[in-house]
């Protein structure tokens, strides 16, 4: 807000005289037009709660949000039950599971398709594909999750096997691909891109360490393995241009761990910014650029890497905690930060043409009591979803403007 003191506007009055003379009423208080948000503050958003009836906590992942307002996450209740939704731009449906009690979701695309798991009577997970109906896609001989789903409606995510902890697998639409391993016993799929490249982590030959994996549907070549040299890694999100972030981690030096991009072959160091230790990325959007947080022994901050250079998100009215989830086409970055030193925590949004902006004062007739606590996914049209301290929530600019 712009915090400029609004002038009273003072009441007119008139003292009566006798012999019939007319004594005027007081003129009604005028309101001032509320001002416009500066343009340095970014938008205003619509605040509309999303999420089951009755939930005590909710989550959605980044990949869980798409234009058009559509949302689909998870909300427990107040037993500890666990149940998948959609928000499909006007109301919450509960996706429903394939006999159990639980369910979870964790990706939707455009056309507001849902991939995630829902538990069997027997309380195992099976990976489903939802498009208005629910459908078991299968496993590779155990439980399975299905974690991420392109814009054509292909699922990635992993499943137990016999004789082996778990494995990623690739659903084209009609079978599950089991996608193996770069040489372990351990891999998992933890995105995807409309091309049908699946990125995510397995274990190698004859050792307990994670290497970042790309796979490529449209070749079904083996796992390629995208492991800087010397770290354990994963991959953590790919772009429509077969762009990597990956998150490493030196197991000789303390434990550092580093950002990574992948791209046309090349493995790219994000570095650190200066008096920090470490840094780890979150996100990738279709430009390049890379979110995540950088940390010391002081805190952590923000950051985003354009592809040249890395440089500091900031904290919230000196904070030493801010920490970027997402960002979108546009640039526009989500995460949470503390305010001040002792303050709570708040959703927050870094925008392309302004700095960092607290959320929850951006909100026209945000419900009295609510708080945003963490910006946790952006679609590319600007909406974002929120976690509150009632639920969560969805954001959606405002089309005049932000009056």
């Amino acid at each position: 807000m712009s915090g400029a003191v609004l002038a009273l506007c003072a009441l007119l009055t008139a003292c009566g005289g006798g012999g019939g003379s007319h004594t005027p009423h007081p003129a009604p208080p005028v309101q001032p037009a509320p001002p416009s948000p500066p343009v340095n503050q970014g938008p205003l958003y619509d605040f509309t709660p999303i999420g089951l009836p009755g939930i005590t906590y909710g989550v959605v992942d980044r990949q869980g949000i798409a234009n058009g307002g559509l949302v689909t996450g998870s909300s427990w209740d107040e037993s500890g039950t666990v149940r998948a939704f959609l928000y499909n731009g006007k109301t919450n449906i509960d996706l429903g599971t394939f006999g159990g009690a639980n369910a979870r979701a964790f990706a939707v695309n455009r056309c507001g398709q849902v991939a995630g798991w829902g538990q069997t009577p027997s309380g195992i997970p099976h990976a489903f594909f939802y498009d208005g109906t629910l459908h078991d896609i299968g496993t590779l001989g155990g439980e399975s999750w299905g974690v991420s789903i392109s814009t054509c409606g292909k699922v990635a995510g992993w499943s137990t096997v016999p004789g082996s902890p778990r494995h990623a697998f690739y659903y084209d639409g009609k079978s599950m691909r089991d996608l193996g391993t770069l040489g372990g016993q351990i891999s998992e799929a933890l995105d995807m891109n409309a091309a049908g490249q699946v990125v995510g982590t397995s274990t190698i030959t004859g050792e307990n360490v994670l290497h970042a994996f790309l796979y490529d549907a449209r070749t079904g070549a083996p796992l390629q393995d995208l492991n800087p040299p010397g770290f354990s890694s994963q991959a953590i999100d790919i772009n429509e241009s077969g762009q990597v972030t990956i998150s490493a981690r030196d197991p000789v030096v303390d434990g550092l761990l580093r950002a990574f991009r992948y791209s046309g072959g090349v493995l790219q160091d994000l570095g650190m910014l200066p008096d920090t230790n470490g840094a780890v990325p979150h996100a990738i959007n279709d430009a390049g650029h890379v979110v995540g947080y950088v940390y010391s022994n002081f805190g952590q901050v923000a950051f985003v890497h354009d592809g040249t250079s890395m440089r500091s998100l900031g904290t919230l009215n000196g904070g030493r905690f801010s920490d970027a989830n997402a960002i979108n086409a546009s640039g526009l970055i989500v995460g949470q930060a503390v305010d001040g030193n002792t303050g709570p925590e708040h959703a927050v949004a870094w925008g392309p043409t302004y700095g960092l902006v607290d959320l929850n004062t951006r909100v026209k007739d945000l419900p009295a009591g609510v708080v945003l606590l963490e910006a946790e996914a952006v679609a590319d049209d600007g909406a974002i979803a929120v976690r509150t301290n009632t639920g969560l929530g969805l954001l959606r600019p405002r089309k005049n403007g932000g009056k």
